[in-house]
């Protein structure tokens, strides 16, 4: 069986995040194809308690509304920060963590208070003073219950494991004896399988892609997604698939659009008159030349560093996609996709096809939607989904790629 799961968003308990009901979520889902989602900052006690008032378990690990179709799973996101002896700054990476109950979640908010966390966000930190102490802390997670999975989160973005913050060479440094509970990377919005192929450490690994929304908008829920092939739809069989790297294929932005693709420093910073982008020849300072200051090294130059050509590929399927309520709007010149006539004609598609997952592997667009949508738009999501579009200028220093349909 095919499951369209889309695991790391964020709720309204987050840092810049207005506030999300899971009815909307709900409703995008379905528009979108979704059929897992994850909950978002389930950790944080309000949510937790949100999360418990309005959701029922309708399968094993897995939650609904009432007298709803979607269905949820437990997942935040935290960050997890240690000294590592050879490092002189604290290695401070995002992890994705799944949990499989309620109860589960209590334990773990236990251990917080335990170790002395204040947990008043919706994304939490949890901190150690070495890498011994933040192994120790990796396992008594684990032993909370088997089915909790820990998974480093954007894998290559500078707040990622690999990121230009921490400059890792290998996993182990950061994991250390737990290494072998990572059994499951996630690609992140700025690279993708092909760049994370040949990197060693990752090559057995499960890659997964997940929107890591912050909103419910048709533009950002499923915007990535992964399709697991499971026997059964329940939390037990998500994490054995995951585990056991049965992932059909992915959605994945391509990563030019990604807000850290490459180096630079955008426009509009201090002392800047215009955006300084490097996709070749980074300085090897990271010095920009417009102001003085430091950059972050991009994740595609950051990947480069790390990657071996000799390392043994592992096929992996995924295609690159565009939101389709942004692929409506640049077919009609329009800047916003908030805008009625987006929306029209986005329902006019979901007339014709169930889901916009459906939509994007079908094979019979043009027969579907002829006469029923303009020939414009029609070409844009035929050109999206034979890879035809770019993005000029890309994503670099927290802006996303510019996206130009049409072009290779």
């Amino acid at each position: 069986m095919q499951l369209a799961v889309d695991l790391h968003s964020h709720s309204g308990y987050a840092g810049g995040v207005g506030q999300i009901e899971l009815k909307t979520v709900s409703r995008t889902m379905k528009l979108k194809g979704i059929d897992v989602f994850g909950t978002g900052d389930c950790l944080f006690p309000p949510r937790t308690e949100e999360l418990k008032k309005e959701l029922s378990e309708v399968a094993e690990g897995l939650f609904s509304l009432p007298s709803d179709s979607s269905k949820f799973l437990l997942q935040t996101e935290v960050i997890l920060s240690t000294k590592l002896a050879h490092k002189k700054n604290k290695t401070i990476a995002h992890h994705l963590i799944f949990f499989p109950d309620f109860d589960s979640i209590c334990k773990m908010q236990k251990l917080m208070k335990k170790w002395g966390m204040k947990n008043t966000i919706g994304r939490p930190f949890i901190t150690s003073g070495s890498q011994r102490e933040l192994e120790d802390q990796l396992f008594e997670m684990q032993n909370v219950d088997p089915l909790i999975e820990i998974i480093p989160a954007h894998i290559m973005t500078p707040d990622g494991i690999f990121g230009s913050k921490n400059n890792l060479d290998k996993l182990i440094e950061f994991y250390g004896n737990f290494l072998p509970n990572i059994r499951c990377i996630e690609t992140g919005l700025s690279a993708d399988p092909q760049m994370l192929a040949t990197i060693p450490d990752l090559a057995e690994l499960t890659f997964i892609s997940n929107s890591d929304c912050h909103s419910a908008a048709l533009n950002r829920i499923g915007r990535e997604f992964t399709i697991l092939n499971v026997e059964k739809t329940d939390y037990p069989f998500i994490i054995n698939s995951l585990r056991e790297n049965q992932v059909i294929m992915t959605a994945e932005f391509n990563p030019a659009e990604g807000r850290y693709f490459l180096t630079g420093h955008r426009g509009n910073r201090n002392n800047h008159s215009k955006a300084v982008i490097f996709r070749h020849n980074v300085p090897s300072d990271l010095i920009c030349p417009e102001c003085g200051k430091k950059m972050f090294l991009g994740v595609q130059q950051r990947c480069r560093q790390l990657q071996d050509k000799n390392c043994k590929i592992v096929p992996r399927k995924f295609m690159h996609l565009i939101p389709l309520v942004e692929v409506i709007a640049v077919a009609q010149n329009l800047k916003s996709i908030n805008s009625n006539k987006v929306r029209k004609i986005f329902d006019e598609i979901m007339n014709v096809f169930p889901s916009e997952i459906v939509l994007w592997q079908s094979d019979s667009i043009h027969v579907m939607l002829d006469k029923r949508i303009d020939e414009k738009t029609i070409n844009h999501i035929l050109a999206v989904q034979c890879g035809s579009f770019k993005f000029d200028p890309p994503g670099h220093d927290g802006i996303y790629g510019k996206l130009q349909v049409g072009v290779y």
